[in-house]
């Protein structure tokens, strides 16, 4: 029998610290998925998108998943976790067991909240500052559309953005397209269109970005999803990125170009009033 000797922050143990073992897939694969989730006054709106993201997630990459597991199931247990205005984060992690190859596709989760002051979205509504990652690329391939935990990329990308001193940077794809920004997706509006990245593309499909998409043809807007480069992003009219914890967030300018603000604050009222709908039950 093979003997293990661990060297933990120089503590030398026989044995993986059970805290550790218990998420060893995650640390040495990165083989897990995630969701980030808003809890506004004690309620999870988006919650059943959330679900729906995670579970088809666990679904592909082969995870066995509990039969009593639902939105229903994470909303308690979120709810056990925090009760007021919060950020989520729920991780979901293969079971210890095998290299590559899993040895056992039962999957755990961890729960952490961190308080926020709002019960609204903040819609940032100073601006953004952002400008093109030069640094690094995100592949396109069939595990892109999902949040997983392997963010090297994006950690190179938010520290390119911060040493320029922007608040987010805009990721390329390896074919040199616009893909996405560090945790959001990207929308922009020209000639009075609305259009966002398609997934085929490479973006997380993410979940305002697919309420956007159902929510604005709605108010009579319609929204195309196209491929772009960054020079044709730059073109835009208005840029504005989205994700489910922060809502909308206008961009005011790109490295040199600066963007009006003619739309994407009425989305801003949009939003906030479907996200209102569902809370009374009536949308």
């Amino acid at each position: 029998m093979s003997k293990n000797t661990i060297n933990y922050n120089s503590q030398l143990l026989a044995e993986w610290p059970p805290e550790l073992l218990s998420v060893q897939r995650g640390l040495y694969y990165g083989d897990a998925l995630f969701e980030s989730i808003r809890v506004l006054g004690g309620r999870i709106p988006l919650l059943a998108a959330h679900w729906e993201r995670l579970f088809g997630g666990l679904k592909a990459w082969g995870y066995a998943v509990p039969a009593h597991w639902s939105a229903e199931f994470f909303k308690k247990e979120i709810l056990r976790t925090t009760s007021g205005d919060a950020r989520v984060r729920l991780t979901v992690w293969r079971s210890p067991g095998g290299l590559f190859l899993p040895e056992n596709d039962t999957p755990q989760f961890l729960i952490a909240a961190t308080e926020l002051s709002s019960s609204m979205f903040d819609g940032y509504s100073k601006g953004l500052s952002i400008g093109l990652c030069r640094g690094v690329r995100l592949s396109v391939d069939s595990l892109s559309g999902w949040k997983t935990p392997n963010g090297a990329r994006y950690v190179a990308a938010a520290k390119e953005a911060y040493a320029s001193g922007w608040d987010d940077a805009i990721i390329l794809n390896s074919r040199e397209q616009v893909c996405e920004a560090t945790s959001s997706n990207v929308f922009w509006i020209a000639d009075h269109q609305v259009y966002t990245v398609p997934l085929s593309d490479g973006p997380v499909t993410g979940i305002l970005r697919n309420l956007l998409l159902h929510l604005l043809p709605r108010e009579g807007y319609t929204v195309v999803e196209k491929s772009t480069s960054f020079e044709e992003l730059l073109q835009a009219d208005e840029v504005f990125l989205t994700n489910a914890v922060r809502g909308i967030r206008w961009v005011a300018c790109c490295e040199k170009k600066v963007f009006k603000q003619n739309h994407s604050e009425h989305f801003n009222y949009l939003l906030a009033a479907h996200i209102e709908g569902i809370l009374k039950g009536t949308d």
